[in-house]
């Protein structure tokens, strides 16, 4: 997958509530699910399911949405295959977050804020239908273990583009 593992998030501010499908999502705010808990998870912390791969919008809903504290330094790495116009910087409640990019993250965005290890999340396509991109976000948020970002996606009957 690449040199990023899930461990201690702490740096992050609380997670937001993990979103369900009988709550209502305000228009704007990111489709997003974390895992409960802190501990040492795997390959991912949880998922998230963008509406555009309009990467400086949808990376400042998603950064705004994890309240990143504006005293840490916080960069985030994407897969470039999945977005759009990639920026070098995002501005998040004022600040610039650096974004990087590589070739082949399969389907990951990683989170880093000062020394604490990156958060990972699946990054589901957001053409994806709303039954399938319901259940990859919940599957992303209750699998612990190895299970890889394509085993989800492909269980969901998410197409990904990819080989």
């Amino acid at each position: 997958m690449g040199p990023f593992m899930a461990r201690d998030t702490a740096q992050l501010a609380s997670p937001p509530a993990a979103t369900t499908t009988s709550e209502p999502v305000a228009p704007h705010a990111p489709r997003l699910r974390l895992a409960p808990g802190r501990a040492e998870r795997g390959v991912m912390n949880g998922g998230w399911w963008p509406r555009s791969r309009d990467t400086a919008a949808e990376l400042t809903g998603l950064l705004t949405a994890l309240a990143v504290p504006p005293d840490v330094a916080a960069r985030v790495t994407i897969d470039f295959n999945d977005w759009d116009d990639i920026p070098l910087r995002v501005t998040v409640l004022g600040r610039d977050v650096r974004v990087g990019w590589l070739a082949h993250l399969d389907h990951m965005v990683a989170l880093t804020c000062g020394s604490a290890a990156p958060t990972l999340l699946l990054v589901i396509p957001p053409e994806t239908t709303p039954a399938s991109g319901e259940d990859a976000l919940a599957r992303c948020a209750a699998q612990i273990g190895d299970t890889v970002p394509e085993e989800i996606l492909a269980s969901c009957d998410v197409l990904t583009g990819s080989p």
